[in-house]
């Protein structure tokens, strides 16, 4: 397969690829403070529920951005599975599901100017075991957050199904995740791991970048997209030099940010996937993200 000169992706183009996403599909629950947090005393705050996990978050956005999309992941066998079977299905998604005991859920508490603090439970979706060929069946991309790497049998899983795709030739894509997460391994060994499931695309913040040393240090044979929040976004090829660069649209007001990274991360995937150029595909990226976001500020 030939791309771009210098690119490692070697993405197939199609004009309506299937976009596989492996991890959690989460139970959220989001309490956004109409002001500053008082600890000891009442706080008021606009609760609302939803579907999250980040590797459901970019199944959703892939869909919405005209691809195609899979997730692979496990849930409850409760009601709230049934709610979030269906939120996929309403979505777009294909859900290749394993279903047993109590659905995962998570905390997100959203700060007045917009910071977020996640209280995650995973319970059950650390439970996924290899769905078989089915898995990969028509698939021109495979996306993982780092959060399917942790907890097995998910990350063997998710191990399995990177070298699956990589020898088939499939794309493929890592997200940072976040710092909290990776900080039980260390910057290290979370290089190493990422470096061991041979993908080649790794979508990083700021904080993540900074503390993995993804600069001076780039994993190799990895691109790295920069995802600067309201800033610029980047690509650097894995010697760290930068590829392309596209600024984000601005926001005219602080809002949840809650799922903005993994929908930029979906509409990227989709854009790639059908063989546009970097920064086409940042744009478009940043159209997911928007989108995204607006979508949000809806639903108040």
């Amino acid at each position: 397969m030939s791309g771009e000169s210098g690119d490692p992706l070697g993405a197939r183009a199609a004009s309506d690829p299937l976009i596989v996403c492996v991890g959690d599909l989460i139970d959220e629950i989001a309490v956004r403070l109409t002001a500053p947090w008082r600890r000891g005393s009442d706080a008021a705050a606009q609760i609302s529920r939803r579907r999250g996990g980040s590797a459901a978050n970019v199944a959703v956005a892939a869909a919405a951005a005209g691809g195609r999309a899979r997730f692979i992941g496990a849930i409850g066998s409760d009601t709230t599975g049934d709610a979030l079977e269906a939120a996929l299905l309403a979505a777009g998604v294909e859900p290749l599901l394993q279903r047993d005991g109590r659905s995962p859920s998570i905390i997100v508490i959203v700060e007045p100017d917009g910071e977020r603090t996640m209280l995650p439970d995973r319970g059950v979706a650390m439970t996924l075991t290899h769905p078989g060929p089915a898995a990969l069946s028509g698939a021109a991309w495979l996306h993982a957050p780092a959060y399917s790497l942790i907890g097995e049998p998910l990350g063997a899983t998710t191990n399995a199904l990177f070298r699956e795709a990589v020898n088939a030739g499939i794309a493929t894509s890592l997200d940072a995740s976040s710092v909290g997460a990776l900080a039980a391994w260390g910057a290290e060994e979370s290089r190493r791991r990422f470096g061991e499931t041979g993908a080649s695309l790794l979508f990083a913040n700021e904080e993540e970048v900074e503390y993995l040393d993804l600069i001076e240090r780039p994993i190799p044979n990895m691109t790295l997209i920069v995802k600067r929040g309201a800033g610029l976004a980047e690509v650097r090829d894995p010697h760290g030099r930068l590829v392309a660069t596209l600024p984000a649209p601005p926001l005219s007001e602080a809002v949840d940010t809650t799922g903005a990274g993994d929908a930029f991360a979906g509409g990227f995937a989709v854009a790639r996937a059908g063989g546009t150029a970097w920064e086409d595909a940042l744009r478009a990226g940043h159209r997911a993200a928007s989108a995204h976001l607006m979508e949000q500020q809806k639903r108040g």
